[in-house]
């Protein structure tokens, strides 16, 4: 029996298998082969998370000007037509953060809240921004650029049957190195799929920054990766 390993990646999805009903003839000779391959695709959506800092020398202080800013961000993005159903918060945190050595055994408080806005339209990752930063929020996390579910599965159909090309090509190789052929497939199974979003690097907003420039985030494409692992039957050549 000969093997061919592939690294496979983390999963996203929901694994399959298909088995073939076992033949009484069914030859003795089996070849066990794995494979794997990558689509590539534009994204048709984007995530954008957008944070609120506010520091203050006590804890209700600096939550209410975190819960005030938010409010107006909250408010802005409608105004821009994102609907509730597209914003969650992500995280959240009041904590102190560092001691003032002006004045002993005072401290000074940090909080933070960050909301994910998932777009359908790419193209308005940069006016999402500007309005959220003009509004109120003074950070962005990070802005994620990925597939919506169903591109997701198309691109992982078209995966799966590149992945099957090869593993058949490798399963030939392997008879034909060994004097065998090929008849038929024993076993299929097949892994969930791999998405590899285009992430844009975590960026800070300056207070002092130009307030007329537009923001202009650039998307990449996003990979898609499926695993198959079949067991041909074979026969001597």
């Amino acid at each position: 029996m000969s093997a061919v390993a592939v690294l496979l990646l983390a999963a996203v999805g929901a694994a399959t298998a298909v088995t073939p009903t076992a033949q009484s003839d069914q030859p003795a000779k089996q070849i066990d082969v794995a494979a794997s391959a990558e689509v590539s695709a534009q994204p048709d959506q984007a995530l954008v998370r957008l944070g609120v800092v506010a520091t203050a020398e006590d804890v209700q202080t600096a939550r209410d000007r975190v819960a005030e800013n938010v409010s107006a961000v909250r408010s802005a993005l409608d105004e821009l037509n994102v609907s509730t159903e597209q914003i969650e918060t992500a995280y959240y945190d009041i904590g102190e953060v560092h001691e003032r050595p002006e004045t002993e055994g005072a401290s000074e408080f940090r909080a933070v809240h960050t909301l994910e806005v998932t777009l359908n339209d790419t193209d308005r990752v940069g006016e999402i921004i500007d309005g959220a930063v003009d509004s109120g929020a003074n950070r962005v996390d990070g802005v994620s650029f990925t597939l919506s579910a169903e591109k997701r599965h198309e691109l992982r159909q078209d995966a799966l049957e590149k992945a099957m090309d090869r593993a058949r090509t490798d399963g030939d190789t392997l008879a034909n190195s060994s004097d065998l052929r090929v008849v038929s497939a024993s076993s299929i199974s097949a892994s969930d799929a791999s998405v590899t979003p285009y992430r844009v690097e975590q960026t800070m907003l300056e207070a002092a920054g130009d307030a007329a420039a537009s923001t202009t985030v650039e998307s990449g494409p996003v990979d898609v990766s499926a695993s198959v692992q079949v067991v041909y039957n074979a026969t001597s050549a």
